[in-house]
C-alpha cells in the first residue's frame, strides 16, 4: 500500500482542494519545507504571520479593538515579540461572553466548532476553511514524525459523536476514513469484550499506525499484559488528548512493540506540538501558532498562550489554553528548527468506572459536555460505582431537548444501573494550581 499512500498524499488530496479552491496542498508542502529551515527563519516567518494577523485584528475585529483601547496598546506599539507580550490575555470566559464581537467584521463565512475543555470550561468558536486547511496539514506534519504516512492502515482507539449524527454527515465521515484507510473505534466505554474485539482486528488486519487517547491506548496495553496476547507490532503508536507519563509510556510501548510518539493538540487549534523521533519535547507547529509561556522556563512551569497564525474569522490571540508547561528553545538533535515543548502539566482526566466492571474514560466528559451551550463549567464526581454526580454552573437551564439528550448519552455509556445525579452550583472549586479538576474517580473521592 506504499502506491496507495504516494497517490492519495501526492495526487488524491491536492485534487481535490484544489478543485474546491483551497490551499491545503501548498500549506503541507510548505510545511514540510520549512520544519528543516534554521531557527532565526522559522521564527522570522512567524513574525511576518503574526505581523499580518495583528494589522488585521486591529482594523477588523471589535472586540479587540475595544480591548486594545483600553489597555492603551496601538498597532504600532509592536515592533517585536517583547512588545506583543504586552498585550492583554483572552480568556475562555471572553469567548464566552463575547463570541460574536470576536469575529471579524470583513470575514463572511466560518464554521461553528466546540470543545468540552479539558478544564471543565466548554468553549464555543468558529474557524476559516483556510484555517483549516493549515490546521489538518499542521495535524498531518506531526503525524508523519512517526514515520507513517497517509493511507497507511491506521487504527484510532477513539471516541463517538454524540447524539444524532445527520446521515449526510455520517456518509461523509465514513467516505473520509475509507479513503484515509482509518479504522475507528469507540473507546468511551471500555470493557474486556471491547479489548478482545479490538485485538482480534488487529491481529487480522495488521495496522501500520495505532492512535488513540492515552487512557484508552493503556487500557488495551494492559489488557495485552493480562491476558498474555501479543499482537503484530505497528511501525509507531501515536498518544493523543492526555499527558503521557513515563509509566503509560513504557507499557503501552512494551505491550504494543513500537515506539510510542506523544502529541499536543486541542479542538480550538488541533495539532499544537508533536515528538519527533528524538522524543526530547515536542515539535511546535510554528509556522501556525505561536505558543507563549506567562514565565520563562527557568522560573517553573507556567500558563501556556496560543495565538492562532491563520483563523482570521474569529483570532485568537494570546489565548489561556487552561495548561501548564515549559518551552524549550535548544536545538533538537533530529535538526529541525522548530522550538518545542518539554512538558505539559496538567490536562489529567480521572477515569470512571460502571458496576459491570467498564471503564470510561474521563475524555468522554469534556466530549459530551461541549454539546451543551447552556453548560459554563463542569465537574463529574464518581461517588459510588454504581451513582456518578454531575456538577456544573448553568448560563440558563438545559432545554427539555438538552436534557434528554444528555440522560440518553449518559445512560448510554454508563448503563442502566448507574444513577446519575445532575445538579446546579454557583462555581466549580478549583485545585491549588489553580486548575479545575473534570472527573474525580472513585478511588479519589
Amino acid at each position: 500500500m506504499e502506491l496507495y499512500s504516494e497517490i492519495l498524499q501526492e495526487w488524491l488530496l491536492p485534487l481535490y482542494y484544489g478543485a474546491c479552491g483551497r490551499h491545503y496542498a501548498r500549506y503541507r508542502r510548505l510545511l514540510e519545507e520549512a520544519q528543516w529551515w534554521p531557527r532565526d527563519k522559522v521564527l522570522s516567518y512567524q513574525w511576518d504571520e503574526l505581523s499580518r494577523l495583528l494589522d488585521h485584528v486591529f482594523a477588523n475585529v471589535p472586540y479587540y479593538q475595544q480591548k486594545y483601547r483600553v489597555a492603551g496598546a496601538q498597532r504600532g506599539d509592536i515592533r517585536s515579540l517583547a512588545d506583543f507580550a504586552q498585550l492583554p490575555v483572552l480568556t475562555r470566559e471572553e469567548i464566552r461572553e463575547s463570541r460574536e464581537q470576536l469575529r471579524a467584521v470583513n470575514v463572511a463565512h466560518v464554521l461553528p466548532h466546540a470543545t468540552g475543555g479539558s478544564s471543565g470550561v466548554p468553549t464555543r468558536f468558529y474557524i476559516t476553511l483556510d484555517s483549516y486547511d493549515w490546521r489538518m496539514a499542521a495535524s498531518q506534519r506531526a503525524y508523519s514524525w512517526s514515520g507513517c504516512r497517509l493511507g497507511q492502515l491506521t487504527l484510532y482507539l477513539w471516541g463517538a459523536p454524540v447524539g444524532h449524527v445527520p446521515s449526510l454527515k455520517k456518509l461523509k465521515a465514513r467516505a473520509y476514513h475509507t479513503l484515509q484507510r482509518h479504522e475507528m473505534i469507540n473507546t468511551f466505554s471500555q470493557s474486556p469484550a471491547l479489548w478482545q474485539r479490538v485485538y482480534e482486528w488487529h491481529c487480522r488486519r495488521r495496522p501500520v499506525l495505532i492512535v488513540g487517547y492515552v487512557a484508552s491506548l493503556e487500557a488495551y496495553a494492559g489488557y495485552l499484559s493480562q491476558q498474555g496476547l501479543t499482537a503484530p507490532a505497528p511501525r509507531a503508536v501515536i498518544t493523543a488528548a492526555e499527558p503521557l507519563t513515563v509509566d503509560a509510556r513504557r507499557q503501552i510501548k512494551d505491550a504494543l512493540k513500537a515506539p510510542v510518539f506523544n502529541t499536543y493538540g486541542s479542538r480550538e487549534f488541533m495539532s499544537i506540538a508533536a515528538e519527533c523521533d528524538s522524543h526530547e519535547g515536542l515539535h511546535i507547529n510554528t509556522e501556525n501558532l505561536l505558543v507563549e509561556t506567562t514565565l520563562p522556563p527557568c522560573e517553573g512551569a507556567s500558563d501556556i498562550l496560543i495565538t492562532d497564525l491563520h483563523n482570521y474569522g474569529m483570532p485568537f490571540v494570546r489565548y489561556s489554553i487552561g495548561d501548564v508547561g515549559f518551552l524549550d528553545r535548544s536545538p533538537c538533535p533530529c535538526g529541525r528548527g522548530l522550538p518545542r515543548i518539554r512538558s505539559i502539566e496538567g490536562r489529567t482526566l480521572d477515569v470512571l468506572r460502571t458496576p459491570g466492571g467498564r471503564v470510561v474514560p474521563g475524555e468522554f466528559l469534556p466530549h459530551l459536555m461541549k454539546e451543551f451551550p447552556e453548560i459554563r463549567q463542569f465537574q463529574a464526581k464518581q461517588l459510588a460505582i454504581d451513582r456518578i454526580q454531575i456538577s456544573a454552573v448553568l448560563d440558563r437551564p438545559l432545554s427539555a431537548d438538552h436534557e434528554t439528550l444528555m440522560q440518553t448519552e449518559l445512560g448510554r455509556v454508563f448503563g442502566p444501573h448507574v444513577q446519575v445525579d445532575f445538579q446546579r452550583v454557583d462555581e466549580i472549586p478549583r485545585l491549588p494550581s489553580g486548575k479545575r479538576r473534570v472527573t474525580i474517580g472513585m478511588n479519589a473521592c
